[in-house]
Order: structure tokens, then C-alpha cells, then sequence
């Protein structure tokens, strides 16, 4: 009978254990899911910020081919020094109405080697065009 008892015990134990277990091993189950990869408009950002510069300048020229305006622009303290330079721009419309000799104000966008114009404004139109 003692036998028994140590049987019925021993069965309701191992009947018991693998309930118990259960919910820990489920528990590394939940990621079966791979991670969605950022896209490569997040790597950047996530990578190296962008940044924003005031820029004011004088319109030299304009690319339409390359999308590219050629500020000679005044000094921007702790970025750089006065110079002329090309500048990307995202939209046809801005090129559409820049002149040569125009005077703007205007941010530069991006990080590193990856940057262009945005909120670009004709502060003063060129002599030419009055």
C-alpha cells in the first residue's frame, strides 16, 4: 500500500512538472518574429543626426540639370567660413525662382557629405530684375 501511496505521488508529480515547466519555455518562444531592419531614411538618421545651418548669400548661379544653386554665402560661425559653393536643392520650384544676383536666406540641411537647401527665401531680388 506504501508502494501505492509513492506511485500515485510519483504520477501526480510528473504529471504536474511539465505543466509548470511549460510557461518557461514558451517564455524564449515570443521572438520567433525576426526584427524589421530600419530603412536606409532611418540608418541615416539614426547613424548621424542632420543638422541645420543658417545660410545667407547671394545667388551666382543655377544648375537646372544638376538641381544645384551657387550661393556665395557669408561666414556661418562654427560651421564655415564665407564662400562660394554649390548647394543641392530637393525641388524644381525653389530653382524656378532664384535669379542670379538675388540675396537669400536659406538652411542647409544634412550631415556629413550628404547635404542640400531648404526654406530658401529671396530676401532681396537682384538689381536686374526690378
Amino acid at each position: 500500500m506504501r508502494i501505492a501511496k509513492v506511485l500515485a505521488s510519483w504520477a501526480k508529480l510528473l504529471a504536474i512538472v511539465p505543466l509548470a515547466v511549460l510557461p518557461l519555455g514558451m517564455g524564449g518562444c515570443g521572438g520567433s518574429q525576426p526584427e524589421p531592419k530600419p530603412t536606409s531614411e532611418q540608418q541615416s538618421s539614426t547613424q548621424s543626426p542632420q543638422k541645420r545651418y543658417h545660410l545667407e548669400g547671394t545667388v551666382v548661379s543655377i544648375d537646372r540639370q544638376q538641381k544645384r544653386v551657387v550661393v556665395d554665402g557669408k561666414d556661418i560661425p562654427g560651421f564655415m567660413a564665407a564662400m562660394t559653393m554649390p548647394y543641392p536643392v530637393v525641388d524644381d520650384q525653389t530653382l524656378d525662382r532664384l535669379k542670379p544676383g538675388d540675396q537669400i536666406t536659406a538652411d542647409i540641411v544634412g550631415s556629413g557629405s550628404d547635404m542640400h537647401l531648404d526654406n530658401v527665401v529671396v530676401v532681396k531680388k537682384s538689381d536686374s530684375q526690378k
